[in-house]
């Protein structure tokens, strides 16, 4: 039940009222109704212990979730039996997001643009969109909401708190997507756009239905705010149920940031968390990043900023902003990130990981080899580290909490700077700074700048001048300059005007007529005091120097000449070395195809719903050899699935070489595509020894050859229609023992009788 009746019963007092009492009446009674929110029965009624029970017995069932969207089916129904729910149209402006929302990541403002052009392609269906939502239950909420969108930089449209009636936790991105539309929001998408900002008009052209939802809103299921009070996980469990597979993924933060709450709730419930107990509530809502949460787990330890998680939900914050949840870093970064460096374990330099991982979500500059770099480069990493806390110590103590979503991308900014000094990222375009204090110090400047209000510059004395190339060409133009004079009429500030025009202090110039060259050492009564490369000083005239009798120059660098040729002759680069070996390989392979290669047309590749590879006949037994012939042939440091060592003698690195396929399949409605089929990369994999019928074999193209091949040959008759399998172990993933000596030996010293031998040897 709503607010319908009271509005209602106001009204009717104002009908039996006359003259003042009438207005009076009139005036409370819009008070009062822009004052209540939506509320089901009495304002702050609490749940029956009956209700309670059943919501526990809920959320116990959920807790692996293998049954999650059946549960909260089953949740929602019975809250809306229990009058703890009910429908409702609401504009879009009505509603906000829950702070529990996605594990408190809330709504992606890149992903809410992509779901525009996605539902402008396929078109909007109200009946897809299974909106959810709960009473605001505290001004907390409204708080929050104004913080997630300010974090946004507009891309999210306005917030207007006190509108809110409703916050949702299933539906916001298509919701949020519908609010773009009101705040003409810009966008790329010519078809609803004028200008270069959404329209309405145009949008009602394209798609009547989307511009519906946009004008009039979605249909609500509202869950009571004492829920929300009372039982605040069971609005976790629908949300999360409705990030599983069937709708829009989570991103890796959220996940994170997932990890981060359940660890600390257990915690805090006196238990010891560790990431069995937990596995199962953080990988129930079945995320794409599944194989990377180990790894995560051990990085939220380290460096989410403890309870509080201030790193976490700063770095969230800065990339939410940023770039789509697709976009993730995967299980093979998480795990450089996450692990402890080496010879300082102790160390968890929190800030610096927070760094990279900035870096690699929005600079994608990132790589595992880089992690290892913090090692290396340690001094630095912790000099970084404490910098950074210390610019954060400082802010704290200035501004408060960090809400300015400006700020916070600025200070994100600051830190990659740092990592990428420190590790030795690149990036285009970037200042080049000598020392860590002149990023933190030029940071300062930004951060005053942007708030309004002076800081103590503790690294001051750290500055540098940035320095930009295309200054002096611009510079040296005629552009006019407002001169100030002294009382004889001569220039107030000589230097000054040098400068201006590109002739600063300490720069290289050259005089036009005779190539001379110099550098300026100072600028007194109207001259420039030039010391030339002869060791002489020259005295020119302001005048001649601003006629452009001479030019600014950069000295070329003086000439490097590398005497012996022959130590970078090709047979001493691996690169060339490597491609010749590729090349060699490619020559065999053939041979080994064309001269070998046998039974290919005994056979039929099936190809949906998955590739199989059969017998289209009986193949005896040997009579089958297939060839991995392809044009992929990699030079790599480590293997990936699916790829084939070939072997050789190589040495001059450590990488080997590996077939990987080339096979494209045909596409009927595709008549660009240009098919190869090679069924050697079409050949499954059985971990029953007996059910095995090929074998893979090393084989050598020609005698006598370093280079040998795997090949797949049958080792027992294949009858038509059978599947080709080849049988490989199972991995085991236990790690091997560590063998203590046994008593005997230790008893009879037998181990340090074999450890002298082996020193000796």
């Amino acid at each position: 039940m709503f607010f319908s009746m009271h509005t209602t019963k106001v009204s009717s007092d104002v009908f039996r009222a006359t003259g003042s009492q009438a207005v009076l009446l009139l005036k409370l009674s819009f008070l009062f109704a822009r004052s209540l929110q939506p509320c089901f029965g009495v304002l702050g009624m609490s749940l029956s212990q009956e209700v309670k029970v059943q919501l526990q017995s809920f959320l116990d069932e959920a807790a692996d979730g293998d049954k999650m969207v059946k549960v909260v089916e089953a949740t929602l129904e019975f809250l809306r039996k229990h009058h703890l729910l009910s429908t409702m149209k609401l504009e879009p402006k009505l509603v906000g997001v829950h702070p529990s929302n996605r594990d408190g990541y809330g709504v992606n403002p890149q992903d809410v643009l992509d779901l525009v052009d996605s539902i402008i392609d396929v078109g909007f269906v109200k009946g897809r969109v299974h909106a959810v939502g709960v009473e605001v239950e505290s001004q907390h909420v409204r708080d929050w909401n104004s913080n997630l969108f300010a974090s946004a930089n507009g891309l999210l449209g306005s917030m207007e708190p006190d509108l809110l009636k409703v916050t949702s936790i299933c539906g916001s991105h298509t919701n949020s997507a519908l609010r773009l539309f009101r705040d003409a929001v810009p966008h790329t998408n010519e078809l609803v756009c004028t200008g270069g900002r959404l329209s309405l008009e145009r949008l009602k052209t394209q798609d009547p239905a989307f511009y519906e939802a946009a004008v009039d809103g979605l249909s609500w299921d509202v869950i009571s705010a004492s829920v929300a009070r009372e039982a605040p996980e069971i609005l976790e469990l629908v949300s999360r149920s409705g990030n599983t597979s069937l709708q829009r993924g989570e991103h890796e933060l959220q996940v994170l940031r997932r990890i981060h709450g359940l660890y600390c709730k257990m915690q805090a419930s006196g238990q010891n968390p560790s990431f069995a107990s937990l596995k199962k509530q953080i990988l129930a809502s079945k995320p794409k990043c599944a194989t990377s949460v180990p790894f995560m787990f051990s990085y939220c330890l380290k460096a989410s900023g403890g309870q509080d998680g201030v790193h976490l939900k700063e770095t969230e914050q800065y990339v939410r902003a940023c770039c789509p949840s697709s976009r993730q870093l995967g299980p093979d970064l998480w795990q450089a990130l996450s692990m402890d460096i080496k010879g300082h374990s102790s160390e968890a330099v929190a800030c610096v990981r927070n760094g990279l991982v900035k870096c690699a979500y929005v600079r994608q500059n990132v790589s595992v080899a880089d992690c290892r770099k913090l090692a290396a480069n340690f001094a630095k990493v912790k000099e970084a580290d404490e910098l950074m806390l210390a610019v954060r110590a400082m802010l704290k103590e200035q501004v408060g909490e960090l809400t300015d979503a400006s700020l916070v991308k600025a200070l994100a900014t600051m830190d990659m700077c740092m990592v990428s000094m420190v590790i030795g990222l690149k990036q285009k375009g970037e200042k080049q700074y000598g020392t860590l204090q002149a990023v933190a110090h030029d940071f300062c400047l930004v951060a005053q700048e942007l708030v309004g209000r002076t800081f103590p510059l503790k690294w001051q004395s750290f500055g540098e001048a940035t320095t930009a190339p295309a200054v002096a060409k611009a510079s040296s133009s005629n552009a006019p300059v407002l001169l100030e004079l002294d009382e004889q009429g001569s220039i107030k500030n000589p230097e000054g005007l040098l400068a201006s025009r590109g002739f600063a202090l300490g720069c290289d110039v050259r005089r036009r007529a005779d190539k001379t060259v110099g550098k300026i050492r100072e600028v007194k009564n109207g001259f420039a005091y030039i010391d030339l490369s002869s060791g002489e000083v020259a005295k020119e005239s302001i005048d001649k120097i601003l006629a452009n009798e001479w030019a600014v120059f950069t000295p070329k660098v003086g000439a490097e000449v590398l005497e012996d040729l022959s130590i970078y002759s090709p047979k001493t680069s691996a690169e060339f070395q490597a491609f010749m070996l590729q090349a060699e390989i490619a020559r065999q392979l053939q041979k080994l195809a064309d001269e070998q290669s046998v039974g290919i047309d005994m056979l039929a590749l099936q190809t949906k719903p998955q590739k199989v590879l059969q017998a289209s006949q009986d193949i005896p037994k040997g009579k089958l050899t297939l060839v991995p012939l392809t044009s992929k042939i990699l030079h790599k440091g480590s293997s990936q699935p699916n790829w084939f060592e070939v072997t050789t003698a190589w040495s001059m690195d450590s990488k080997k070489f590996y077939l990987a396929s080339s096979c494209v399949l045909p596409k009927d409605d595709d008549p660009k595509i240009k098919p190869m089929i090679v069924p050697f990369f079409y050949v499954n994999y059985t971990e029953d020894e007996d059910e095995a019928n090929v074998k893979l074999q090393q084989v050598q193209a020609e005698k006598g050859s370093s280079i040998k091949f795997p090949v797949f040959k049958s080792t027992k008759k294949i009858v038509s229609g059978e599947v080709l399998l080849c049988y490989k172990a199972k991995e085991s993933k236990a790690p091997p023992l560590h063998l203590s000596p046994s008593a005997t030996k230790r008893s009879s010293g037998a181990v340090e009788i074999e450890a002298k031998k082996k020193a000796k040897k």
